[in-house]
């Protein structure tokens, strides 16, 4: 939890940069399937950026020209405290977060009137359409949360980004937090990799660490050994011998930040053959990758370097033919890479996505049109604070490497043939993928590592799981 002082200086912080009073929602809860069946609830984060624990339904008024923060909850009623529990006080909550005054929320448009006299509000779209739709009512703004162009008014997205893309070391602390629960669960997981074990008994096993330790899944558990579909939503599958298991996780503190982390296990117990050689390739990108890590370092810069790495090594195995350099050049390695080294990290897994590339891609840089490349989610100088991921990956998809146009644009690159030969590996079932992703914070002269304690060395990967791992724990 981020302390009261962290978050009274950011809210001050705040409301130097803006110049207008600003409204931000935090969102309510949503439907699923009737009124009373409701999708769990999680605040907007950039109410979470502010506020501790924010309730359904409320709302803040920053406003500059006072210097004031004003805290809009729902009334405490007496039917709410039946059903759901009695809440804490307006005064214990205004005591509780430092703001000036709380008031109902069930008021607010008259309060607003009192409160602006007059003057033009800002505000912001948010995940949830009722409060988008009163968030465009008061403000007079049209608003649209996923359309980044249309998310909210210049300057107070630049403000909100302004204080989001370089963490303070609180938001870090908390980022260490999901990242140590992200470990155990991770390594629960290890240990129970086995033939014959399915997918959602290993994705149950993970949300089971999450839950007992106060956290929530920071995104949809990529837990799968179809592990070139990138972001596979399916707990389907049964583990059998000769798959690799791609496992993309990370948990959510209550605060909102959360870890992000891949890993790939071979279900055998052992990486043999071509598995071996590919895992060996992406870890090798991601060392070179995470080395390049330091302010001042260009993030595409970053990912071109590990581009190179994977690049060589697909060479090494025949898979591509020519020179590394010139094959990235041309984009070759993306057939078997088809996406960016990382992102940023924070409130958002792919932290301030909703904001597009006017805040992720630094003045006068574009994203590429080149298949693979324009999957960069962003391409900023790195500064100390910044929280990135590093997932360099190498994948067997057939959609892409059965494509006939790339055939044709990559036949004196790209060794077709032999590929195909890994999409028929496993008794027909394919190679699959293999991700590596590790959390690191910028800091003076390079980086530090969020997530360490992890396997992904294949000497303490093969000590740890499955059924090694359980004979190593029964000797000692």
């Amino acid at each position: 939890m981020l302390s009261l002082n962290c978050r009274v200086a950011r809210r001050r912080r705040f409301l130097e940069l803006v110049s207008r009073p600003v409204l931000l929602f935090a969102g309510g809860e949503r439907p699923r399937g009737s009124p009373f069946q409701t999708y769990p609830y999680r605040a907007d984060n950039n109410f979470l950026l502010f506020f501790d624990r924010p309730e359904p339904g409320s709302a803040a008024l920053f406003d500059p020209d006072e210097k004031t923060v004003t805290l809009f909850l729902p009334d405490r009623t007496v039917e709410t405290a039946t059903w759901s529990g009695e809440l804490i006080s307006f005064d214990a909550v205004r005591e509780r977060e430092g703001v000036d005054a709380v008031l109902a929320v069930e008021k607010m448009p008259q309060t607003l009137s009192d409160l602006l006299r007059g003057r033009q509000v800002l505000s912001l779209a948010v995940g949830d359409p009722n409060a988008t739709r009163l968030a465009s009512s008061i403000s007079g703004q049209s608003l649209v949360y996923d359309d980044p162009a249309r998310i909210g008014p210049q300057e107070l997205v630049d403000a909100l980004a302004t204080l989001r893309l370089r963490k303070e070391p609180e938001d870090i602390a908390e980022i260490r937090a999901a990242a140590q629960v992200t470990r155990e669960a991770h390594l629960a997981v290890l240990e129970s990799v086995r033939p014959g074990v399915t997918e959602r008994e290993l994705a149950a096993r993970m949300e089971e660490i999450y839950l007992k330790n106060g956290c929530a899944n920071a995104y949809g558990t990529i837990l799968s050994v179809r592990g070139e579909i990138l972001h596979n939503p399916n707990h389907e599958g049964v583990l059998q011998r000769g798959d690799l298991l791609l496992v993309d996780s990370g948990a959510e503190v209550p605060s909102g930040y959360g870890a992000d982390v891949t890993r790939t296990w071979p279900v055998s117990g052992t990486f043999q053959g071509e598995a071996r050689a590919i895992y060996e390739i992406v870890l090798a990108a991601q060392k070179r990758a995470i080395s390049l890590v330091r302010p001042g370092a260009r993030f595409s810069d970053v990912h071109f370097g590990a581009a190179h790495i994977l690049a060589e090594g697909l060479a090494s195995t025949g898979l591509l033919k020519g020179d590394p350099a010139s094959l990235v050049k041309r984009g070759a390695q993306n057939l078997f890479s088809p996406h960016g080294i990382g992102h940023l990290l924070g409130l958002e897994t792919h932290d301030l996505r909703t904001f597009g590339d006017r805040i992720l891609y630094a003045s006068g840089r574009k994203r590429s049109e080149e298949f693979g490349t324009n999957m960069l989610r962003m391409d900023l100088d790195l500064d100390t604070g910044m929280v990135l991921t590093i997932e360099p990956g190498l994948y067997f998809v057939p959609a892409i490497l059965r494509r006939p146009e790339f055939r044709e644009k990559f036949r004196d690159a790209v060794d077709f043939e032999l590929a195909e030969r890994y999409l028929s590996v496993n008794g027909g079932r394919g190679f699959g993928g293999i991700r590596i992703e590790d959390n690191v914070v910028v800091i003076p002269g390079g980086c530090e590592i969020l997530t360490p304690g992890i396997p992904k060395e294949i000497s303490e990967i093969e000590r740890g799981i499955g059924l090694a791992g359980e004979a190593m724990r029964a000797a000692r």
